[in-house]
């Protein structure tokens, strides 16, 4: 009976180390699965980055784009207030001629009805 408990035994502890031993290689595949899945997500990790980082690059790009246009645009408004004013002193210049024009052109005409009447 000691035979029979001895080899009884001995039948569970190589069933049991070999189900332990299957376990222990399932586990091992696994975590040679889930390596390699985590390889994969950090390649894809590492290429969103990349292109969050070209991204970033754009947009400050882009921001340094528009403040130079800001500033362009600034620049333009500035200088079409100060072309208004020269516009509007020009008018004023224009209707300041144009009536001495009117005066000489009546001045004139007195002075030929003048010599006209004097003939």
């Amino acid at each position: 009976m000691k035979n029979e408990s001895l080899s009884s035994t001995t039948i569970l502890l190589t069933v049991n180390i070999l189900l332990v031993l299957i376990g222990l290689l399932l586990m091992n595949k696994r975590i040679l699965s889930s390596d390699e899945k985590s390889d994969s997500l950090q390649t894809k990790v590492d290429q969103i980055e990349t292109q969050l980082d070209v991204l970033i690059d754009d947009a400050k790009t882009a921001k340094e784009k528009v403040i130079v246009a800001n500033e362009d645009f600034i620049q333009l408004s500035n200088s079409m207030a100060v072309n208004d004013k020269i516009l509007k002193n020009l008018n004023s210049e224009i209707k300041g001629a144009v009536k001495e024009i009117k005066e000489v052109k009546n001045m004139t005409e007195l002075q030929n009805r003048k010599l006209y009447i004097s003939e």
